[in-house]
């Protein structure tokens, strides 16, 4: 019995781990994306971001035949114009644009997201359609920064 008490405990203990890693593997440590939609984070043009595996994931353009850029219902996008809001904000993709792939399969899709707050923000989504969708006109999504 304590035997079968132990390997009980040492997959439930694994099974916390495995959870809090993955949390803790997402930029800030903020958990799962929302029930409404996916989470839209946003990096400054051009921004060097953090070499974790998180971000290897979904970097499209260093990693263009690795790249699942939208795992977990998190996709990383590049503000082209105007900024991310300070803290989460759920926004509504009006557009979607610029698709065509290149010659790697990645396209480099452009969105207007309308912040709830009234704000427009572009952001240059890079992904692989094969992997992972396009932002959808219409979609309801929880915008942050990185």
């Amino acid at each position: 019995m304590g035997a079968r008490v132990s390997a009980g405990l040492a997959i439930a203990v694994l099974a916390l781990a495995a959870a809090l890693a993955l949390t803790l593997l997402r930029p800030g440590g903020h958990g799962a994306a929302p029930a409404e939609g996916r989470t839209v984070l946003v990096a400054a043009g051009g921004a060097t971001l953090p070499t974790t595996s998180f971000y290897a994931l979904r970097d499209c353009l260093g990693n263009p035949t690795t790249c699942v850029n939208g795992a977990e219902g998190l996709v990383l996008t590049y503000a082209v114009a105007g900024s991310p809001p300070v803290g989460r904000q759920p926004a509504t993709v009006l557009t979607d644009s610029n698709c065509e792939p290149d010659r790697y399969g990645v396209s480099h899709c452009l969105n207007r997201l309308r912040l709830a707050s009234g704000r427009e923000l572009t952001v240059r989504h890079d992904h692989n359609m094969g992997n992972d969708p396009c932002l959808s006109p219409g979609e309801k999504v929880v915008v942050r920064s990185v």
